[in-house]
């Protein structure tokens, strides 16, 4: 859908929306998310504390908020480059040691959050709106995405057992659990043992599941 085709009210919304969350993005490498205030996010994105609930009922959406557009746009690579078992693990984990460059602390701050919950997220549904503003180029292919951690590494693995790739003497579902633990834990081991090379610490852990 062209942002032509959305009503003016949906742009409108879709825009504040983004404004939020990408002055949230700018605070959020300075500062504990705890001591990050929503009356600075407002400020930075020029909008009043009721948009902001509006958009955000907790502060702590953005941080969701953030895991389902970044997933998103992994999706898209994935897709895009016709990736498949391991090489979209390997892309999944070299994507974020790139994010950890980009936004120190980030990926630390989400994990942070979904170790308190203690749930996967409930990701929220992109509107065309902000689709179009987000993938401009990839509007209709976004909208098909369902941006699940848990959809993704099932996928990964299903599709390396079936390439004949995988440790036959684990099952599905215990080789998905550990790509959970790898993507979270091989990445706040890297930081614990103060390791610059994520990516490397990534393929350490993942070789376990490898045929």
């Amino acid at each position: 859908m062209n942002m032509e085709n959305i009503s003016l009210r949906e742009r409108k919304k879709a825009k504040t929306k983004l404004a939020l969350y990408e002055a949230s993005l700018e605070l959020i490498v300075h500062q504990p998310f705890r001591d990050m205030k929503v009356e600075d996010i407002c400020a930075r994105a020029e909008v009043s504390k009721v948009t902001f609930f509006k958009c955000f009922p907790q502060k702590e959406d953005i941080l969701i908020y953030y895991m389902c557009v970044w997933l998103t746009g992994r999706w898209l690579e994935i897709e895009k480059r016709g990736l498949r078992g391991w090489e979209t693990a390997e892309h999944l984990f070299a994507s974020v040691a790139t994010e950890d460059q980009r936004r120190p602390g980030m990926m630390l701050r989400l994990i942070g959050l979904l170790a308190e919950a203690k749930m996967h997220p409930c990701m929220p549904t992109l509107s065309d709106a902000e689709i179009s503003l987000l993938f401009p180029e990839e509007k209709r292919q976004a909208r098909a995405v369902d941006p699940r951690m848990d959809v993704l590494m099932e996928r990964i693995v299903e599709e390396a057992r079936a390439d004949g790739q995988a440790n036959t003497e684990l099952s599905v579902e215990q080789m998905t659990a550990m790509l959970f633990t790898i993507f979270y834990g091989a990445y706040l081991t890297a930081h614990i043992m103060q390791r610059r090379d994520i990516v490397r610490c990534y393929e350490e852990h993942l070789n376990i599941l490898k045929k």
